[in-house]
């Protein structure tokens, strides 16, 4: 039973993984026997791990059509993102009252923040691993094991819409977002509370940004669109 349980671990932590990197874009069809192959196991616990993909909301059964990658609409990027920030927010005052106890989580982060900061120009799909562990890690720093829970559900739908974002422009156009990790680390460091709740909404002013210009125009000129995001950062700074 172990075994089989870990086989089915092991299968959904792959498949999640090859959805939110772009292997498998929305659309696109998840193929029991394809993915067993890749993976060297049974088809028994694939099967397990993308019944489980749906519960989550990340792939949907059609009838007669198999199961197939979630695409999202952009109102619904826009209610995960929101989310999102609902639960980092939420987390600024245990992660900040819990600084002195778990100094492993936040030398983690400081390791993960350096490497975003250093990140190659072209490695898409490892900016979006350590996006996710960072804030990860942040979540989880304020000590409340539910909260780190519904954030990493919310978090494996948002992160398709982080891979696409990330590999539409070059990493260097997303630099000072990436730097910004950083500036978390210091403000948790310095236990204000206050600039971390400032902050927060404006290290998610690109992402909102990107929705919103989807949403207005239905397809994505990334030129206009990364011009808009610059703006949208600058009046924040403001």
């Amino acid at each position: 039973m172990e075994h089989a349980e870990s086989l089915l671990d092991y299968a959904f932590r792959e498949i999640r993984a090859r959805i939110q990197n772009g292997t498998y874009p929305p659309g696109s069809k998840l193929s029991t026997q394809e993915i067993s192959d890749s993976l060297g196991i049974s088809r028994t616990p694939v099967v397990s791990a993308i019944n489980r993909l749906v519960a989550q909301g990340l792939a949907i059964a059609l009838p007669r059509r198999g199961v197939i990658v979630a695409d999202f609409s952009p109102q619904q990027l826009k209610e995960i993102i929101e989310v999102r920030e609902m639960f980092e927010l939420y987390a600024v005052k245990g992660a900040i009252q819990n600084i002195d106890y778990s100094g492993e989580i936040l030398d983690e982060m400081e390791q993960v923040a350096k490497e975003l900061a250093g990140i190659d120009s072209q490695n898409f799909n490892r900016a979006t691993e350590l996006e996710i562990r960072f804030h990860t890690l942040f979540v989880t720093l304020a000590g409340n094991s539910q909260l780190t829970k519904l954030y990493i559900n919310n978090w494996n739908i948002g992160a398709m819409f982080q891979i696409f974002m990330l590999s539409k422009m070059p990493l260097s156009k997303h630099q000072p977002s990436f730097d910004q990790h950083l500036e978390i680390i210091q403000l948790l460091k310095d236990k204000n509370e206050t600039a971390l709740l400032e902050f927060i909404p404006y290290h998610l002013t690109p992402v909102y940004g990107a929705i919103e210009w989807i949403m207005r125009n239905g397809n994505m000129d990334m030129q206009d669109l990364f011009k808009i995001m610059l703006a949208k950062s600058e009046e924040k700074k403001l």
